[in-house]
């Protein structure tokens, strides 16, 4: 068994194992009449204590979600326990009975899965739900204990009335209903803004100590591991490559594996993408210079999105040049994705100007315009267009859009795996809009230029004739961006793109991105909530909450500078790949951040929005609130 030991050689609690794996042996049965049997978990040992927190890290198909899921007894279909033994409580798991299985679920040991939104049902109310959980502890009781603000009104919404990072907590009431002992966490903060993501895993953390409970995390989010995991097993290819305790394993990891793992996580400190060796040596790739005199491939103004009664976008402003990448940071509901489906045509702005190829060349700053969100002249002309550019007309849905335009503007979506048609080859999946836009005239063409444009995209153009379920999770988006690219783009939108892909695989995409931008000049709209990636890849940065522009600015600038009150509460809530960092999110509980989010009142006035901090970078005004 992999023992888990201090650095002075002693077992970090005296306590008795409440989780005992020993020797676990899972395998798949591959498809087909004959089908062999697949090893994916391959003789797994480990321990977890009350009250203590283990992290299994590792990459896709390491195994590490199913070691978690034979915790409360489950294995998926058509996979079999093929040696080893799974404790809880001393008692294994796989010769309880149905009866006594059931009980183990949710009693003894309960789930909290990766997307809670999922795990809702939707036409349920909330309090409803949790009641059907079980456990004597009244629903009003269980919301406040997981810091949901007014519970009984909220236990009468249904889960589309709630924020991603409600829906979470609700998640987490469901499963500590029944006082569980063991707390399984599958990717618990996928997908969530830095700010959410610390309010999450702290009330994880202070349920852990008041619960007394074990905690097993499975995640590939080394920062969130870093701040969360008394011990951590990597698992690569079903096996233990190495487990340690937190500290010792990020100060000196022993296995090459968990080197380059390490080293490819980007940090908020890097000014440009890292690139990993063989060893775990990392190096910095300098950003692309973009030249002062490129043309704007993309100009939005005073743009507003509203949703019925409720407003979304307000009076936001910001210009893309050529091979310039601009980020767009913010909490979830700040309304970087509206803005990206407005772009694409997918929802109509209410008001301000949106141009594509608007020609001009963007100053220092974003260029933002007046009025009630980010201030600044407009430069509108009479009939409508944006300093008299002549670039077409993306405030239209679009469907409308002349074809040439409806290219211009291409969107990756986040999830590949549900944009890409599962009966359909992947080549496919990139001939249509080939053939859509008229850029190959026949059927033959069109298989060549997709084949060429998956090879473009660092893949064997073999995998056209591939399904997408046979194609890993970062080979897909690659698939989603050669797709886009086949309408030949000249902005490029990657909305939340790396959000749930590995640390290497998300590397691997982000220089794939800039050296497409390089390579064709693309203009890139990169959205994504995680701040390490976007320092990484950003030559600009746009901060949004509520719908409104509140700084903006050179990526380094932002970053190392940052002058409002609000970006200053995301950078500090951003999680590093480091439990020895002793900086501000290393020491300071989410409420904090939260709450430093919200010591300011907008003190912007017409004709006084801006305070310029040189070099590019302003913020909008603002005044500390009293107290």
């Amino acid at each position: 068994m992999t023992r888990i030991v201090s650095a002075d050689g002693s077992v970090p609690s005296e306590s008795t194992p409440i989780v005992s794996v020993d020797a676990l042996s899972v395998a798949y049965r591959s498809g087909g009449p004959g089908g062999r049997e697949v090893p994916v978990v391959d003789e797994v040992s480990l321990e977890v204590r009350p009250g203590r927190t283990l992290a299994l890290v590792g990459e896709s198909g390491s195994g590490k979600s199913t070691v978690a899921a034979t915790l409360l007894g489950h294995l998926r279909h058509g996979s079999r326990l093929t040696g080893g033994r799974v404790a809880v409580e001393g008692r294994d798991v796989f010769a309880l009975s149905a009866r006594e299985l059931r009980r183990l679920r949710g009693g003894t040991v309960a789930m909290v899965s990766q997307n809670a939104g999922h795990a809702l049902t939707p036409s349920m109310r909330i309090g409803r739900q949790i009641a059907e959980a079980g456990g004597e502890v009244p629903v009003t009781d269980l919301l406040e204990q997981v810091r949901l603000p007014h519970p009984r009104e909220l236990a009468r919404r249904y889960p589309h009335e709630l924020s991603g990072g409600q829906q979470q907590r609700v998640a987490i009431a469901m499963a500590i209903a029944a006082r569980p002992k063991v707390l399984v966490l599958d990717e618990p903060t996928t997908g969530l803004d830095v700010i959410t993501q610390r309010g999450v895993l702290d009330l994880v953390g202070a349920l852990r100590e008041e619960l007394g409970l074990a905690a097993v995390l499975v995640s590939h989010d080394l920062g969130v591991v870093a701040h969360m995991a008394d011990e951590v097993c990597v698992l690569r290819a079903g096996r233990v490559v190495e487990a340690a305790p937190t500290r010792r394993l990020f100060a000196a990891p022993a296995d090459p594996y968990t080197r380059r793992l390490l080293a490819s996580v980007p940090r908020i400190a890097d000014a440009g993408l890292a690139l990993v060796g063989e060893d775990g040596t990392r190096e910095i790739r300098p950003k692309a210079e973009v030249p002062g005199d490129a043309a704007e491939a993309l100009d939005v103004r005073e743009v507003t999105i509203d949703y019925g009664t409720s407003r979304a976008v307000d009076g936001v402003s910001f210009s893309v040049r050529k091979g310039e990448v601009l980020a767009l940071v913010g909490e979830s509901g700040s309304g970087k994705s509206t803005i990206a489906w407005s772009l694409a045509g997918l929802r109509g702005p209410s008001g301000g100007t949106m141009r594509a190829g608007a020609g001009g060349v963007v100053g220092g700053a974003s260029g933002a315009a007046s009025g009630g969100g980010s201030g600044g002249p407009s430069g509108r002309t009479p009939d409508g267009a944006v300093g008299g550019a002549s670039g077409g007309d993306l405030g239209v849905p679009a469907r409308r859009r002349p074809l040439a335009l409806r290219r211009t503007v291409q969107l990756v979506f986040q999830n590949a795996d549900t944009s890409l048609n599962p009966r359909r080859s992947v080549g496919d999946a990139i001939r249509r809009p080939l053939r859509f836009f008229g850029s190959a005239g026949s059927r033959g063409e069109a298989a060549s230029r997709a084949r060429q444009l998956i090879a473009d995209v660092r893949l064997d153009p073999d995998f056209a004739d591939r399904l997408p379920a046979q194609l890993s999770g970062g080979q897909r988006q690659r698939i989603g961006i050669a797709r886009a690219l086949a309408g030949e783009p000249e902005v490029l939108i990657a909305d939340e793109i790396t959000t749930a892909l590995d640390v290497s695989v998300q590397a691997d995409v982000l220089r794939l991105l800039d050296d497409l931008r390089r390579e064709r000049e693309l203009a890139c709209l990169f959205i994504s909530h995680d701040l390490a990636v976007v320092r990484g890849i950003a030559d600009r940065v746009v901060v949004l909450r509520h719908g409104v522009v509140v700084e903006e600015g050179p990526t380094d600038a932002v970053f190392e500078r940052p002058g409002h009150p609000y970006t200053r509460a995301l950078m500090g809530a951003a999680l590093e790949p480091d439990p020895e960092v002793e900086g501000a999110a290393a020491s300071a509980p989410a409420e904090e951040w939260a709450d430093a989010a919200e010591e300011w009142a907008d003190a912007a006035e017409p004709g006084a929005v801006w305070e310029e901090l040189g070099g590019g970078q302003r913020v909008r005004r603002w005044r500390p609130t009293d107290g």
